[in-house]
């Protein structure tokens, strides 16, 4: 089972499974998009000239697994202490002529640990970690083999990240709750590519909506 097959599965069963005992433990699941801003991408072969360009990315959120966002957390009284995985993709949208390919989809996947601070229905969010990657890329005619990384499964942990945002709950009931969230992301990730490496920063914007559970 992969990464993602994985992720899915924990989030469904987190926002399934609940005791009866309220300890301040919730889990949020949510879906959306990303605009990542043009940034410096550079690809190095063994023996070629680097390929350097300002790439666009697109994120193409229902393409293939789609982007969420999964959090799980602690509350207190000031607000929460938590994990979150997001899903981020990227298909470089601007290929030069050497590159035939170049697509981080199955995950650049951005882990974090945040505090969130808690004003009303508005959550203030901060948070910093690693970025894990799945690259796919074909850069003059050679195919990067896939069956690399961690454990052959393809995943690189590939650099560090960090994350502000600002979002919106509204609750539905006294577990349930209605999110929403405008988040801004920076991370830098070195990846594989066949014969060579590629620096993959990215700046993005993104918009999450979903829902939580508390325990």
């Amino acid at each position: 089972m992969s990464f993602t097959s994985w992720s899915w599965c924990l989030c469904v069963s987190i926002l399934l499974l609940g005791g009866s005992a309220r300890g301040g433990w919730f889990a949020e699941l949510g879906l959306g998009t990303a605009f990542s801003l043009p940034s410096n991408l550079v690809i190095r072969q063994d023996g070629e000239e680097d390929i350097e360009l300002v790439a666009r990315y697109d994120t193409r959120p229902l393409h293939e697994v789609p982007y969420y966002d999964l959090r799980v957390g602690k509350a207190d009284r000031r607000g929460a202490w938590e994990l979150e995985l997001v899903h981020h993709k990227l298909y470089l949208a601007n290929r030069p002529g050497e590159v035939e390919l170049f697509e981080i989809t199955h995950g650049y996947n951005l882990m974090t640990a945040n505090r969130a601070l808690a004003l009303g229905d508005v959550v203030l969010r901060l948070g910093a970690g690693t970025v894990m990657t799945h690259p796919e890329s074909t850069i003059r005619g050679r195919v990067f083999d896939e069956r690399q990384g961690i454990l052959t499964t393809g995943w690189y942990f590939s650099g560090p990240c960090a994350q502000v945002g600002a979002g919106w709950q509204r609750p539905l009931s006294d577990r349930w709750r209605l999110n929403a969230e405008l988040k801004l992301t920076g991370a830098w990730a070195r990846v594989p590519v066949a014969g060579g490496t590629a620096d993959v920063p990215n700046l993005a914007l993104h918009l999450v909506a979903g829902a939580g559970y508390s325990f």
